[in-house]
């Protein structure tokens, strides 16, 4: 069973977003493992306050909503949302 553990800011959580990420994460799964395997993915969304986070040794902060304009033209023109540091330290 894919299990799929997503830590975003938790401002950035809104009911929009979190089907948005659960739909596209499980469909990107049943695409490269096949349909068999949606039923089978789990997907978890764990949100914390940005004052919480740290990243490259700096405390973050949620994202601007001059930043939250440009990931809505980013998805826009290319279907996509991109990630601003949550969760991406690997």
């Amino acid at each position: 069973m894919p299990f799929i553990d997503v830590r975003i800011f938790e401002e950035r959580l809104t009911p929009a977003v979190q089907e948005a990420l659960v739909a596209r994460l499980t469909d990107a799964v049943a695409d490269v493992l096949g349909e068999p395997t949606r039923a089978q993915t789990w997907v978890v969304l764990t949100g914390a306050p940005a004052a919480r986070w740290g990243v490259g040794g700096v405390q973050g902060t949620p994202p601007t909503p001059a930043l939250a304009q440009a990931d809505d033209d980013d998805q826009a023109a290319t279907g996509t949302r991109p990630c601003h540091g949550e969760g991406d330290a690997r």
